[in-house]
């Protein structure tokens, strides 16, 4: 089967999230320690799990962000971006609700891209980027393509 082409649109949102979790996954991956720190601060983890989720999470962010690239693997990546930000998203408003510190470790140790309250706009920014490629990608697979056509989108 032959995989639909994408639009400038949906190319640029695709580039936007893959630069935002990619930048995330490195920035973390060059200090997990200050992102595991920041993971014990919100206090929303088992202590247990701090350290392993500081060193998986950026991989997990890194491959995800290069595999919307690879058409096979492009709506599983839409789909766990999405989940990733759902998370992420959920975990940033228990945490400002709960009154844990403003630093999010969202972007490492670069204090400037941390900050919770801005964090949880981002990511509800990016939510909807994410939603609108994975309606995209769903709508382009459910749609037959036309024999009159000749070619995919």
């Amino acid at each position: 089967m032959r995989e639909a082409r994408l639009s400038r649109t949906e190319r640029a949102v695709s580039i936007v999230l893959a630069a935002v979790f990619a930048a995330a996954g490195i920035l973390k991956i060059l200090d997990p320690m200050s992102f595991a720190a920041s993971i014990a601060r919100l206090r929303l983890l088992p202590d247990s799990i701090v350290g392993t989720t500081a060193i998986v999470l950026p991989w997990v962010e890194l491959v995800a962000a290069g595999a919307l690239f690879v058409p096979s693997y492009r709506a599983a990546a839409i789909r766990l971006l999405l989940g990733l930000l759902a998370a992420f998203t959920t975990l940033l408003g228990l945490g400002l609700w709960m009154g844990s510190p403003d630093s999010c470790g969202c972007f490492g140790g670069v204090a400037v891209l941390n900050r919770a309250d801005l964090g949880l706009v981002r990511n509800l920014a990016l939510l909807g980027l994410a939603a609108f490629l994975l309606r995209r990608e769903t709508t382009c697979r459910a749609e037959p393509a036309s024999p009159a056509s000749g070619a995919s989108r």
